[in-house]
């Protein structure tokens, strides 16, 4: 009677122990799946913010690409534009119709490619490095400075910083991520492939002797 007693009470345990591990397991399972769910989000709002950093350190640079824009103003509205011999990058306004990769320019230290902690490097000379955000930029004119006003120059600047989303096989570049021979226009076209972040803003010429 002892011994069937006994046994009883081992198979009850057994059965008491599998149960809790199922629950265990479940819940375990649960805690998991928000974890997950919390890290990519976290690691998505930490790409957000190093993005919009990467486009408004562009939209600076391009301000500040603009105090060598000088002439023709006021003073002297005969004198030839040079905004396409002593600017870096608006000087593209008339060379590229929409979207394009920038330059990397060494005297500036600056250009499309940053390192995942946003960082800007040469992604020409130092292929060896990965990129993690990539810029393209549209310039377009809303008043030429041989309109209207002389010396009253004023482009339209818009930067796209993108990064590739998880999964998604690399993208469209065969040669690498913020490779300068992909097509700019193209990758605009894949927001399945990539996320943006986008900023806009209107860059004015700074005559000489206004």
């Amino acid at each position: 009677m002892k011994q069937r007693l006994d046994a009883n009470r081992r198979g009850y345990t057994i059965v008491e122990l599998m149960m809790a591990i199922a629950v265990f397991a479940i819940g375990v399972s649960g805690v998991i799946a928000m974890q997950k769910v919390t890290l990519a989000s976290n690691r998505h709002a930490k790409n957000l913010a190093v993005a919009n950093h990467i486009a408004q350190a562009w939209m600076e640079r391009l301000s500040a690409d603009a105090v060598h824009w000088n002439y023709p103003g006021p003073r002297n509205p005969s004198a030839a534009s040079d905004l396409g011999t002593q600017t870096q990058w608006l000087k593209e306004v008339d060379n590229e119709a929409d979207w394009f990769q920038p330059d990397y320019i060494g005297a500036e230290d600056f250009g499309p490619a940053f390192t995942a902690l946003g960082a800007p490097f040469d992604n020409v000379t130092n292929p060896n490095t990965v990129a993690a955000y990539c810029t393209h930029i549209r310039l377009t004119w809303l008043n030429r400075d041989n309109q209207g006003a002389v010396g009253n120059g004023l482009i339209r600047a818009q930067v796209r910083v993108f990064w590739l989303r998880e999964g998604n096989g690399g993208g469209l570049e065969n040669a690498g991520f913020c490779n300068p021979a992909t097509d700019a226009v193209e990758v605009g076209k894949h927001p399945e492939l990539y996320h943006f972040v986008y900023q806009a803003s209107a860059i004015r010429q700074e005559p000489a002797g206004r």
